[in-house]
């Protein structure tokens, strides 16, 4: 007997399983310092997030569910996650020694107010949380796993995505620099799921998009650093102007490096992008397995 081929939409829904289930593994008890722990949980809270995406028009309201408690476990990790990366930023940042030890000092402050407010039920309850949402997503009816609505959710993520970058790219605004990032990553994880269909091209096209996702990354970086500069009461005025001016010096290349990398990756137009990808998934080199 034939052994029956996995579908697309099967993959992705087995990836986004392993993912959720993942980052119930890997999800931070409050007080744990381990950055590494940190970091695999919040890889795989994104990788579910953009996945669970995809199924919106496939599933309905259920997934929302899933998109909801991955939400969740990603504000409580969130601020951790901000306080961990502060200091090596600051430490390339190229400020004054007084400001990066004053800058320091307000970010230990900070980490240990973080410490005591954090709940001490938290990690069992999004663990449960987040187990609960891969076992749901298994038990999803996928229906008869026709390709075109998820087809459909990549072309509003690559849309989406190209309206936002056209619009903060015009206006140089931060907050938008950094909703765009999130939309890359969506349009990364989801591209990934693929790559198997056309391996040259789509590790290609995932290499660019890492680099443009890296490279907001690092944008928001600095303007988070900046933004708890002027925040902090233990920093002093002439610290936080000192940190901010040379935030605005740092950011100023690397919107410029990422605006060429959007470009590139945003050439086309949503139609065509979906039909350029329908065409790798109708017809791969190698199968969903």
């Amino acid at each position: 007997m034939s052994r029956k081929r996995v579908t697309w939409i099967s993959w992705a829904r087995t990836r986004l399983v392993a993912s959720l289930s993942e980052a119930s593994r890997r999800f931070p008890a409050p007080d744990d310092e381990d950055t590494l722990h940190l970091h695999d949980a919040r890889k795989s809270l994104k990788t579910s997030a953009s996945v669970a995406r995809l199924f919106a028009p496939i599933i309905g309201p259920e997934v929302y569910f899933v998109i909801g408690a991955v939400d969740s476990a990603r504000r409580c990790v969130g601020a951790a996650r901000d306080l961990e990366v502060m200091p090596g930023v600051l430490g390339g940042l190229g400020a004054s020694q007084i400001a990066r030890d004053c800058l320091m000092r307000a970010i230990g402050v900070e980490r240990g107010r973080l410490r005591s407010a954090a709940p001490g039920n938290g990690i069992g309850r999004f663990r449960d949380l987040l187990a609960e949402a891969a076992d749901r997503t298994q038990a999803w009816d996928l229906g008869e796993e026709d390709l075109t609505p998820l087809l459909a959710s990549v072309k509003a993520t690559y849309r989406a995505g190209l309206k936002l970058g056209r619009r903060a790219f015009g206006s140089e605004d931060a907050d938008d620099l950094h909703d765009l990032r999130g939309h890359v990553i969506d349009l990364f994880h989801q591209s990934e799921l693929f790559q198997a269909a056309w391996p040259p091209m789509f590790s290609a096209e995932l290499a660019e998009l890492h680099r443009l996702r890296t490279a907001l990354g690092d944008h928001n970086d600095l303007t988070m650093l900046g933004e708890f500069a002027l925040s902090c009461q233990e920093a002093p005025r002439e610290v936080a102007a000192e940190i901010v001016d040379c935030v605005l010096a740092k950011r100023g290349p690397i919107e410029r490096r990422a605006r060429e990398q959007f470009e590139r990756l945003y050439a086309e137009r949503p139609g065509a992008f979906m039909r350029r990808m329908g065409a790798y998934l109708a017809h791969p080199r190698k199968h969903a397995s």
